[in-house]
Protein backbone atom coordinates (compact mmCIF):
# COMPACT_ATOMS: atom_id res chain seq x y z
CA UNK A 1 0.00 0.00 0.00
CA UNK A 2 2.87 2.42 -0.50
CA UNK A 3 0.74 4.14 -2.79
CA UNK A 4 -1.43 4.62 -0.10
CA UNK A 5 0.90 5.65 2.25
CA UNK A 6 1.85 8.79 0.09
CA UNK A 7 -1.13 10.59 1.09
CA UNK A 8 0.46 11.50 4.75
CA UNK A 9 3.78 12.10 3.17
CA UNK A 10 4.63 12.96 -0.39
CA UNK A 11 4.75 16.95 -0.67
CA UNK A 12 1.26 18.86 -0.14
CA UNK A 13 1.77 20.62 -3.58
CA UNK A 14 2.57 18.18 -5.62
CA UNK A 15 0.34 15.42 -4.10
CA UNK A 16 -3.09 17.85 -4.65
CA UNK A 17 -1.26 18.58 -8.08
CA UNK A 18 -1.11 14.82 -8.94
CA UNK A 19 -4.79 14.08 -7.10
CA UNK A 20 -6.57 17.10 -8.69
CA UNK A 21 -5.11 16.43 -12.53
CA UNK A 22 -6.94 13.29 -13.04
CA UNK A 23 -9.72 14.44 -11.20
CA UNK A 24 -10.14 17.18 -13.15
CA UNK A 25 -9.84 15.61 -16.74
CA UNK A 26 -12.48 13.19 -15.61
CA UNK A 27 -14.64 15.62 -15.13
CA UNK A 28 -13.62 18.25 -18.08
CA UNK A 29 -14.16 15.02 -20.47
CA UNK A 30 -17.53 14.05 -18.80
CA UNK A 31 -18.69 18.14 -19.03
CA UNK A 32 -17.21 17.86 -22.25
CA UNK A 33 -19.28 14.52 -23.85
CA UNK A 34 -22.71 16.67 -22.16
CA UNK A 35 -21.24 20.13 -24.04
CA UNK A 36 -21.00 17.70 -27.73
CA UNK A 37 -24.11 15.92 -27.14
CA UNK A 38 -25.84 19.30 -26.72
CA UNK A 39 -24.32 20.55 -29.79
CA UNK A 40 -24.77 17.40 -31.92
CA UNK A 41 -28.78 17.31 -30.27
CA UNK A 42 -28.90 20.55 -30.95
CA UNK A 43 -27.37 20.77 -34.99
CA UNK A 44 -28.47 16.87 -35.74
CA UNK A 45 -32.36 17.04 -33.95
CA UNK A 46 -33.28 20.70 -33.63
CA UNK A 47 -34.55 22.96 -31.01
CA UNK A 48 -37.36 20.64 -29.76
CA UNK A 49 -34.41 17.61 -29.39
CA UNK A 50 -32.41 19.65 -27.21
CA UNK A 51 -35.69 20.57 -25.29
CA UNK A 52 -36.75 16.87 -25.05
CA UNK A 53 -33.23 15.97 -23.81
CA UNK A 54 -33.18 19.20 -21.05
CA UNK A 55 -36.52 18.22 -20.14
CA UNK A 56 -35.29 14.89 -18.68
CA UNK A 57 -32.43 16.32 -17.37
CA UNK A 58 -33.82 16.97 -13.63
CA UNK A 59 -34.42 12.98 -13.65
CA UNK A 60 -30.46 12.58 -14.49
CA UNK A 61 -29.59 15.06 -11.41
CA UNK A 62 -31.94 12.67 -9.15
CA UNK A 63 -30.51 9.52 -10.43
CA UNK A 64 -26.99 10.81 -9.80
CA UNK A 65 -27.81 12.26 -6.78
CA UNK A 66 -28.47 8.47 -5.02
CA UNK A 67 -24.75 7.34 -6.88
CA UNK A 68 -23.35 10.33 -5.53
CA UNK A 69 -24.72 9.46 -1.63
CA UNK A 70 -23.22 6.42 -1.75
CA UNK A 71 -20.00 7.34 -3.76
CA UNK A 72 -19.57 10.19 -1.52
CA UNK A 73 -20.44 8.77 2.01
CA UNK A 74 -18.49 5.40 1.02
CA UNK A 75 -15.58 7.33 -0.20
CA UNK A 76 -15.25 9.03 3.09
CA UNK A 77 -15.66 6.20 5.51
CA UNK A 78 -13.24 3.99 3.28
CA UNK A 79 -10.12 6.69 3.03
CA UNK A 80 -10.72 7.37 6.93
CA UNK A 81 -10.54 2.88 7.59
CA UNK A 82 -7.21 3.28 5.46
CA UNK A 83 -5.84 5.85 7.37
CA UNK A 84 -6.25 3.85 10.44
CA UNK A 85 -4.93 0.44 8.81
CA UNK A 86 -8.40 -0.86 8.87
CA UNK A 87 -8.72 -2.64 5.06
CA UNK A 88 -11.35 -5.20 6.42
CA UNK A 89 -13.02 -2.51 7.29
CA UNK A 90 -13.12 -0.71 4.36
CA UNK A 91 -13.95 -3.56 2.20
CA UNK A 92 -17.15 -4.10 4.41
CA UNK A 93 -18.00 -0.99 3.31
CA UNK A 94 -17.05 -1.31 -0.73
CA UNK A 95 -19.33 -4.06 -0.42
CA UNK A 96 -22.14 -2.14 1.50
CA UNK A 97 -21.68 0.42 -1.75
CA UNK A 98 -22.00 -1.61 -4.28
CA UNK A 99 -24.96 -3.82 -3.41
CA UNK A 100 -26.80 -0.64 -2.43
CA UNK A 101 -25.75 0.62 -6.15
CA UNK A 102 -27.45 -2.14 -7.58
CA UNK A 103 -30.62 -2.16 -6.08
CA UNK A 104 -31.28 1.60 -5.97
CA UNK A 105 -30.68 1.49 -9.77
CA UNK A 106 -32.63 -1.20 -10.27
CA UNK A 107 -35.63 0.42 -8.72
CA UNK A 108 -35.11 3.56 -10.96
CA UNK A 109 -35.08 1.90 -14.06
CA UNK A 110 -38.26 0.18 -13.44
CA UNK A 111 -40.47 3.58 -11.75
CA UNK A 112 -38.84 5.47 -15.14
CA UNK A 113 -39.89 2.14 -17.34
CA UNK A 114 -43.44 2.87 -16.20
CA UNK A 115 -44.19 5.96 -15.10
CA UNK A 116 -42.03 7.87 -18.18
CA UNK A 117 -44.95 10.31 -19.41
CA UNK A 118 -46.36 11.76 -16.01
CA UNK A 119 -42.39 12.05 -15.14
CA UNK A 120 -41.90 14.05 -17.84
CA UNK A 121 -45.00 16.47 -17.18
CA UNK A 122 -43.82 17.18 -14.38
CA UNK A 123 -40.19 18.31 -15.88
CA UNK A 124 -42.37 20.95 -17.95
CA UNK A 125 -42.22 18.61 -21.16
CA UNK A 126 -45.69 18.88 -23.43
CA UNK A 127 -46.32 18.69 -26.90
CA UNK A 128 -44.00 17.62 -29.54
CA UNK A 129 -41.54 17.81 -26.99
CA UNK A 130 -42.71 15.72 -24.15
CA UNK A 131 -43.18 13.12 -27.24
CA UNK A 132 -39.74 13.02 -28.04
CA UNK A 133 -38.31 12.96 -24.27
CA UNK A 134 -40.61 9.25 -23.39
CA UNK A 135 -38.69 7.07 -25.93
CA UNK A 136 -35.13 8.92 -24.75
CA UNK A 137 -35.99 8.65 -20.56
CA UNK A 138 -37.08 5.34 -21.23
CA UNK A 139 -34.13 3.74 -23.15
CA UNK A 140 -31.94 6.26 -20.51
CA UNK A 141 -33.43 4.40 -17.55
CA UNK A 142 -31.95 0.71 -18.32
CA UNK A 143 -28.74 2.42 -17.57
CA UNK A 144 -29.63 3.80 -14.55
CA UNK A 145 -28.80 0.31 -13.03
CA UNK A 146 -25.60 0.47 -14.52
CA UNK A 147 -24.82 4.75 -13.81
CA UNK A 148 -25.96 4.35 -9.99
CA UNK A 149 -23.57 1.58 -9.12
CA UNK A 150 -20.87 3.25 -11.32
CA UNK A 151 -21.05 6.64 -9.70
CA UNK A 152 -21.50 4.74 -6.34
CA UNK A 153 -17.95 3.45 -6.61
CA UNK A 154 -16.66 6.58 -8.15
CA UNK A 155 -14.68 7.62 -5.42
CA UNK A 156 -12.81 3.65 -4.48
CA UNK A 157 -9.70 3.89 -6.99
CA UNK A 158 -8.95 7.45 -5.92
CA UNK A 159 -9.09 6.49 -1.96
CA UNK A 160 -6.26 3.45 -3.15
CA UNK A 161 -3.93 6.24 -4.45
CA UNK A 162 -4.55 5.10 -8.82
CA UNK A 163 -6.23 8.56 -9.63
CA UNK A 164 -4.85 7.79 -12.86
CA UNK A 165 -6.44 4.74 -13.37
CA UNK A 166 -10.15 6.23 -13.02
CA UNK A 167 -9.28 8.91 -15.16
CA UNK A 168 -8.53 6.16 -18.06
CA UNK A 169 -12.22 4.36 -17.31
CA UNK A 170 -13.23 7.59 -17.52
CA UNK A 171 -11.74 8.58 -20.88
CA UNK A 172 -12.66 5.59 -22.35
CA UNK A 173 -16.26 5.70 -21.47
CA UNK A 174 -17.02 9.35 -22.90
CA UNK A 175 -14.87 9.00 -25.96
CA UNK A 176 -17.10 5.94 -26.50
CA UNK A 177 -20.31 7.81 -25.39
CA UNK A 178 -19.89 10.51 -27.93
CA UNK A 179 -19.00 8.85 -30.82
CA UNK A 180 -21.60 6.19 -30.25
CA UNK A 181 -24.10 9.27 -29.53
CA UNK A 182 -22.26 11.10 -33.30
CA UNK A 183 -23.34 7.51 -35.11
CA UNK A 184 -27.02 7.17 -33.49
CA UNK A 185 -28.09 10.59 -34.43
CA UNK A 186 -26.48 11.17 -37.33
CA UNK A 187 -25.94 7.91 -39.39
CA UNK A 188 -29.05 5.75 -37.72
CA UNK A 189 -31.16 8.69 -37.54
CA UNK A 190 -32.55 7.60 -34.49
CA UNK A 191 -32.89 11.32 -33.15
CA UNK A 192 -32.51 11.81 -29.42
CA UNK A 193 -32.63 8.16 -28.73
CA UNK A 194 -29.67 7.38 -30.21
CA UNK A 195 -28.30 9.94 -27.64
CA UNK A 196 -29.95 7.39 -25.15
CA UNK A 197 -28.75 4.48 -26.31
CA UNK A 198 -25.10 5.87 -26.43
CA UNK A 199 -24.76 6.61 -22.51
CA UNK A 200 -26.86 3.24 -21.69
CA UNK A 201 -23.96 1.08 -23.45
CA UNK A 202 -20.77 3.00 -22.50
CA UNK A 203 -21.82 3.26 -19.33
CA UNK A 204 -22.29 -0.42 -18.86
CA UNK A 205 -18.96 -1.21 -20.10
CA UNK A 206 -17.32 1.77 -18.15
CA UNK A 207 -18.80 -0.18 -14.94
CA UNK A 208 -17.51 -4.02 -15.84
CA UNK A 209 -14.22 -2.22 -17.05
CA UNK A 210 -13.65 -1.36 -13.39
CA UNK A 211 -15.47 -3.93 -11.79
CA UNK A 212 -12.75 -6.19 -13.75
CA UNK A 213 -10.08 -4.27 -11.89
CA UNK A 214 -11.23 -4.21 -8.85
CA UNK A 215 -11.51 -8.26 -8.63
CA UNK A 216 -8.16 -8.31 -9.96
CA UNK A 217 -4.73 -8.49 -7.97
CA UNK A 218 -3.84 -5.19 -8.61
CA UNK A 219 -6.62 -3.46 -6.55
CA UNK A 220 -5.67 -2.94 -2.85
CA UNK A 221 -9.84 -3.51 -2.52
CA UNK A 222 -11.97 -6.18 -3.52
CA UNK A 223 -15.68 -6.63 -3.44
CA UNK A 224 -16.20 -9.92 -1.49
CA UNK A 225 -19.22 -12.30 -1.18
CA UNK A 226 -19.59 -11.83 2.54
CA UNK A 227 -19.74 -8.33 2.27
CA UNK A 228 -22.56 -8.13 0.48
CA UNK A 229 -24.64 -9.25 3.42
CA UNK A 230 -26.88 -6.13 4.49
CA UNK A 231 -25.26 -4.48 7.35
CA UNK A 232 -27.88 -1.84 8.25
CA UNK A 233 -24.91 0.18 10.85
CA UNK A 234 -22.84 0.66 7.77
CA UNK A 235 -24.99 1.73 5.37
CA UNK A 236 -26.38 4.53 7.84
CA UNK A 237 -22.87 5.50 8.32
CA UNK A 238 -22.70 5.85 4.48
CA UNK A 239 -26.32 7.72 4.33
CA UNK A 240 -25.13 9.76 6.88
CA UNK A 241 -22.43 11.25 5.50
CA UNK A 242 -23.39 11.50 1.70
CA UNK A 243 -26.77 12.61 3.07
CA UNK A 244 -25.45 16.36 2.17
CA UNK A 245 -25.16 15.81 -1.28
CA UNK A 246 -27.94 13.81 -1.58
CA UNK A 247 -29.92 16.40 -0.63
CA UNK A 248 -28.27 19.19 -2.72
CA UNK A 249 -28.87 16.96 -6.21
CA UNK A 250 -32.61 16.73 -4.76
CA UNK A 251 -32.80 20.16 -4.75
CA UNK A 252 -30.80 20.73 -7.71
CA UNK A 253 -33.87 18.92 -8.94
CA UNK A 254 -36.09 20.97 -8.11
CA UNK A 255 -33.96 23.81 -9.17
CA UNK A 256 -33.73 22.90 -12.50
CA UNK A 257 -37.46 22.02 -12.53
CA UNK A 258 -38.48 25.26 -11.59
CA UNK A 259 -35.97 26.48 -14.49
CA UNK A 260 -38.06 24.44 -16.98
CA UNK A 261 -41.24 25.80 -15.89
CA UNK A 262 -39.76 29.48 -15.68
CA UNK A 263 -38.59 29.28 -19.21
CA UNK A 264 -41.02 27.02 -20.42
CA UNK A 265 -43.54 30.01 -19.77
CA UNK A 266 -41.65 32.55 -21.33
CA UNK A 267 -40.41 30.79 -24.69
CA UNK A 268 -41.77 27.17 -24.86
CA UNK A 269 -39.22 24.75 -26.34
CA UNK A 270 -37.00 27.61 -26.89
CA UNK A 271 -36.81 28.59 -23.36
CA UNK A 272 -36.44 25.04 -21.69
CA UNK A 273 -33.48 24.87 -24.63
CA UNK A 274 -31.86 27.82 -23.42
CA UNK A 275 -32.00 26.39 -19.88
CA UNK A 276 -30.09 23.65 -21.22
CA UNK A 277 -27.88 25.28 -22.72
CA UNK A 278 -26.74 27.76 -19.55
CA UNK A 279 -26.62 24.08 -17.50
CA UNK A 280 -24.10 22.58 -19.62
CA UNK A 281 -21.96 25.72 -20.29
CA UNK A 282 -21.66 25.93 -16.41
CA UNK A 283 -20.87 22.45 -15.97
CA UNK A 284 -18.42 22.40 -18.24
CA UNK A 285 -16.71 25.31 -16.37
CA UNK A 286 -17.63 24.15 -12.56
CA UNK A 287 -16.31 20.53 -12.97
CA UNK A 288 -12.81 21.52 -13.30
CA UNK A 289 -12.84 23.00 -9.44
CA UNK A 290 -15.30 20.44 -8.57
CA UNK A 291 -12.04 17.87 -9.65
CA UNK A 292 -9.96 19.31 -6.94
CA UNK A 293 -12.23 19.68 -4.00
CA UNK A 294 -13.44 15.88 -4.75
CA UNK A 295 -9.73 15.25 -5.00
CA UNK A 296 -8.86 16.93 -1.87
CA UNK A 297 -11.47 14.83 0.07
CA UNK A 298 -9.76 11.65 0.40
CA UNK A 299 -6.47 13.35 1.04
CA UNK A 300 -8.39 15.32 4.01
CA UNK A 301 -9.94 12.13 5.53
CA UNK A 302 -6.72 10.51 5.52
CA UNK A 303 -4.31 13.17 7.54
CA UNK A 304 -7.00 13.77 9.68
CA UNK A 305 -7.47 10.23 10.64
CA UNK A 306 -3.70 9.54 10.92
CA UNK A 307 -3.90 13.50 13.09
CA UNK A 308 -1.49 15.69 10.55
CA UNK A 309 -3.46 18.90 11.52
CA UNK A 310 -0.51 20.86 9.68
CA UNK A 311 -1.44 18.98 6.46
CA UNK A 312 -4.50 19.15 6.74
CA UNK A 313 -4.43 23.09 7.09
CA UNK A 314 -2.03 22.93 3.60
CA UNK A 315 -4.41 20.99 1.79
CA UNK A 316 -7.43 22.68 1.80
CA UNK A 317 -5.59 26.73 1.32
CA UNK A 318 -3.96 25.19 -1.64
CA UNK A 319 -7.16 23.53 -3.17
CA UNK A 320 -8.74 26.76 -1.95
CA UNK A 321 -6.66 29.10 -3.99
CA UNK A 322 -6.78 27.26 -7.14
CA UNK A 323 -10.74 26.47 -7.39
CA UNK A 324 -11.23 30.24 -7.00
CA UNK A 325 -8.38 31.07 -9.39
CA UNK A 326 -9.67 28.66 -12.01
CA UNK A 327 -13.33 29.70 -11.40
CA UNK A 328 -12.88 33.47 -12.29
CA UNK A 329 -10.67 33.41 -14.89
CA UNK A 330 -13.40 30.45 -16.82
CA UNK A 331 -16.32 32.74 -15.93
CA UNK A 332 -14.37 35.80 -17.69
CA UNK A 333 -13.48 34.30 -20.60
CA UNK A 334 -17.11 33.31 -21.59
CA UNK A 335 -18.59 36.57 -20.68
CA UNK A 336 -16.42 38.25 -23.13
CA UNK A 337 -17.10 35.39 -25.51
CA UNK A 338 -20.65 35.01 -25.48
CA UNK A 339 -22.40 34.82 -28.78
CA UNK A 340 -19.35 32.69 -30.42
CA UNK A 341 -20.49 30.13 -27.57
CA UNK A 342 -24.17 30.62 -28.54
CA UNK A 343 -23.56 30.13 -31.56
CA UNK A 344 -22.03 26.62 -31.68
CA UNK A 345 -25.72 24.82 -30.46
CA UNK A 346 -27.91 26.02 -33.24
CA UNK A 347 -27.43 26.30 -36.92
CA UNK A 348 -30.74 28.16 -37.82
CA UNK A 349 -32.47 29.45 -34.73
CA UNK A 350 -30.80 32.81 -34.53
CA UNK A 351 -33.57 33.60 -31.49
CA UNK A 352 -31.87 31.08 -29.47
CA UNK A 353 -28.59 32.14 -29.57
CA UNK A 354 -29.38 35.78 -29.18
CA UNK A 355 -31.00 34.48 -25.74
CA UNK A 356 -28.37 32.77 -24.84
CA UNK A 357 -25.35 35.59 -25.85
CA UNK A 358 -27.54 37.88 -23.49
CA UNK A 359 -28.04 35.67 -20.67
CA UNK A 360 -24.90 33.52 -20.49
CA UNK A 361 -22.73 36.18 -18.56
CA UNK A 362 -24.97 36.30 -15.67
CA UNK A 363 -24.87 32.30 -15.39
CA UNK A 364 -20.68 33.15 -14.86
CA UNK A 365 -21.62 34.52 -11.36
CA UNK A 366 -22.11 31.00 -10.28
CA UNK A 367 -19.05 29.84 -11.52
CA UNK A 368 -16.79 32.90 -10.37
CA UNK A 369 -18.09 31.61 -6.96
CA UNK A 370 -17.89 27.80 -6.92
CA UNK A 371 -14.35 28.05 -5.50
CA UNK A 372 -15.46 29.06 -2.25
CA UNK A 373 -18.02 27.20 -2.12
CA UNK A 374 -17.37 24.06 -3.13
CA UNK A 375 -14.02 23.83 -1.25
CA UNK A 376 -15.54 24.88 1.90
CA UNK A 377 -18.22 22.33 1.49
CA UNK A 378 -16.58 19.42 0.38
CA UNK A 379 -14.11 20.16 3.27
CA UNK A 380 -16.73 19.82 6.18
CA UNK A 381 -17.67 16.55 3.65
CA UNK A 382 -13.86 15.12 4.23
CA UNK A 383 -13.46 16.09 7.93
CA UNK A 384 -17.61 14.43 8.86
CA UNK A 385 -19.09 17.77 9.08
CA UNK A 386 -22.49 17.06 7.22
CA UNK A 387 -24.16 19.69 9.01
CA UNK A 388 -21.77 22.27 8.03
CA UNK A 389 -21.82 20.87 4.17
CA UNK A 390 -25.68 20.84 4.37
CA UNK A 391 -25.65 24.75 4.93
CA UNK A 392 -23.50 25.57 1.83
CA UNK A 393 -24.47 22.35 -0.30
CA UNK A 394 -28.38 22.89 -0.13
CA UNK A 395 -28.83 26.90 1.19
CA UNK A 396 -28.29 28.14 -2.44
CA UNK A 397 -30.69 25.50 -3.98
CA UNK A 398 -33.04 26.44 -1.41
CA UNK A 399 -32.98 30.11 -2.03
CA UNK A 400 -32.74 29.49 -6.14
CA UNK A 401 -35.74 27.39 -6.62
CA UNK A 402 -38.70 29.90 -5.62
CA UNK A 403 -36.06 32.71 -7.67
CA UNK A 404 -36.65 30.53 -11.15
CA UNK A 405 -40.44 30.58 -10.62
CA UNK A 406 -41.00 34.26 -9.11
CA UNK A 407 -37.99 36.50 -10.91
CA UNK A 408 -39.25 35.61 -14.14
CA UNK A 409 -42.58 36.17 -13.50
CA UNK A 410 -41.71 39.70 -12.13
CA UNK A 411 -38.69 40.57 -14.87
CA UNK A 412 -39.23 38.46 -17.39
CA UNK A 413 -36.50 36.75 -19.48
CA UNK A 414 -34.00 39.29 -17.70
CA UNK A 415 -35.68 37.71 -14.44
CA UNK A 416 -33.99 34.44 -15.54
CA UNK A 417 -30.68 36.23 -15.85
CA UNK A 418 -30.88 37.35 -12.38
CA UNK A 419 -30.97 34.03 -10.22
CA UNK A 420 -27.60 33.60 -10.34
CA UNK A 421 -26.75 37.00 -8.73
CA UNK A 422 -29.81 36.67 -6.39
CA UNK A 423 -29.13 32.52 -5.34
CA UNK A 424 -25.18 32.64 -4.86
CA UNK A 425 -23.76 35.67 -3.93
CA UNK A 426 -25.19 35.33 -0.10
CA UNK A 427 -23.97 31.81 0.13
CA UNK A 428 -20.40 32.96 -0.71
CA UNK A 429 -20.74 34.97 2.26
CA UNK A 430 -21.96 32.23 4.31
CA UNK A 431 -18.90 30.09 3.10
CA UNK A 432 -16.06 32.81 3.45
CA UNK A 433 -17.01 33.23 7.16
CA UNK A 434 -17.65 29.65 7.98
CA UNK A 435 -14.32 28.64 6.10
CA UNK A 436 -12.08 31.80 8.24
CA UNK A 437 -13.44 30.13 11.25
CA UNK A 438 -12.11 26.25 10.35
CA UNK A 439 -8.76 27.82 9.60
CA UNK A 440 -8.60 29.77 13.17
CA UNK A 441 -9.60 26.22 14.35
CA UNK A 442 -6.48 24.13 12.52
CA UNK A 443 -4.22 26.73 13.44
CA UNK A 444 -5.10 26.73 17.43
CA UNK A 445 -4.81 22.93 17.04
CA UNK A 446 -1.17 22.78 14.99
CA UNK A 447 -0.08 25.02 17.93
CA UNK A 448 -1.51 23.23 21.16
CA UNK A 449 0.41 20.26 19.34
CA UNK A 450 3.22 21.57 18.39
CA UNK A 451 3.57 20.06 15.07
CA UNK A 452 5.70 20.86 12.04
CA UNK A 453 4.52 23.58 9.86
CA UNK A 454 4.71 21.69 5.75
CA UNK A 455 4.04 25.14 4.69
CA UNK A 456 7.65 26.31 5.87
CA UNK A 457 8.97 23.03 3.44
CA UNK A 458 5.95 23.00 0.71
CA UNK A 459 5.19 26.32 -0.45
CA UNK A 460 1.59 26.11 -1.95
CA UNK A 461 2.03 26.31 -5.36
CA UNK A 462 5.02 23.78 -5.25
CA UNK A 463 3.99 21.11 -7.53
CA UNK A 464 7.26 20.07 -8.79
Amino acid sequence: MKTLQRQGTAPIGKLLFEYSLPAIAGFLINALYQFVDRILVGRGVGTEGMAAVTSAYPITILTMGIGLLLGTGSGNLISTYLGQGRKEEAEKVLGQSFRSGLLWGTAVAILLGIFSRPILRVCGASGVVLEMAIPYLRISAIGQIFIITLISLGNILRVQGRPNLGLLFMVFGNVLNAALAAIGIFWLKLGVSGAAWATTIAIFLNLTGILIFLQSKHSGLRIRRQNLVWRPEIVKSITKLGAPVFLMQILGTLTFLAANHGAGALGGARGIAMVGIFNTVSILLIYPPLGIAQAMQPLLAFNQGKGHTARVRQILGTALFATTAIGVVSALVVACFPGLLASLFSKTDLTLIEMVRVGIPWFMISVALFGIQGTTSHYFLATQQPKMAAILLLGRQILAIPMFLLLPHWFGILGLYLVALVSDVPFALVAAVLLQREWKKLTSEIDASGESDPEELDPILDVG
